[in-house]
């Protein structure tokens, strides 16, 4: 009897720690984990935003409901604004940008794990090698975090674009875009994506 009893409690602190381990995983990566976020982006639109809405919380909030929405002081070369946040868990997914009026959305952006690209692109994970040609097809030299990079469109007027770091080390030229060794392009990094909002 004692035995099936030290049994029956082995199984219960098992199945504990099972839902335990699975609950850390879903505080971990809660967008994933949660089907009704729209962790997507692309060239259509980012976290089910598909238009240049107003920069207000509201509008925002009833376009986006399952994030957490706020608003955030931001800068661009000392030149502040207010930036708005959609976040998940404690983790920021998406940042908006304004017009330069500070009306609508310009942009939406992600360094974000979360966020997922039109083929499945993860921040951190995808190298340009990997990104279709077509989406692709036009490329800027870009410095992120005073790094050297690139970012990448279908064409100069692109609605969505992927930005890459080239791999740490790398002393070569980083400008113009055509001047970075055609190695280095094939492993630079994805480290963020952004959605272009239409013209209103």
């Amino acid at each position: 009897m004692k035995r099936f009893v030290l049994a029956c409690a082995l199984a219960l602190a098992a199945c504990g720690q099972q839902q335990n381990a699975e609950q850390k995983q879903d505080e971990a990566f809660p967008v994933v984990s949660a089907p009704n976020y729209d962790s997507s982006i692309g060239p259509n639109g980012a976290a089910g935003i598909h238009s240049p809405l107003p920069m207000e919380l509201d509008a925002i909030r009833a376009a986006a409901p399952n994030f957490m929405v706020a608003s955030v002081r931001d800068h661009i070369e000392g030149d502040p604004f207010t930036a708005i946040t959609l976040s998940a868990g404690d983790e920021e997914v998406f940042r908006l940008f304004p017009t330069s009026d500070g009306a609508r959305i310009h942009s939406i952006v992600t360094r974000s794990t979360q966020a997922r690209g039109p083929d499945q692109d993860i921040v951190g994970v995808a190298t340009f090698a990997l990104a279709p040609a077509e989406e692709v097809a036009f490329c800027l030299a870009e410095t992120f975090d005073g790094s050297a990079g690139f970012a990448c469109s279908n064409s100069p007027g692109g609605q969505f674009w992927r930005v890459y770091r080239v791999p740490e080390g790398y002393d070569g030229p980083s400008e113009p875009f055509d001047a970075i060794d055609p190695d280095v392009l094939h492993d630079s990094t994805l480290v963020e994506m952004r959605w272009i909002a239409p013209r209103a």
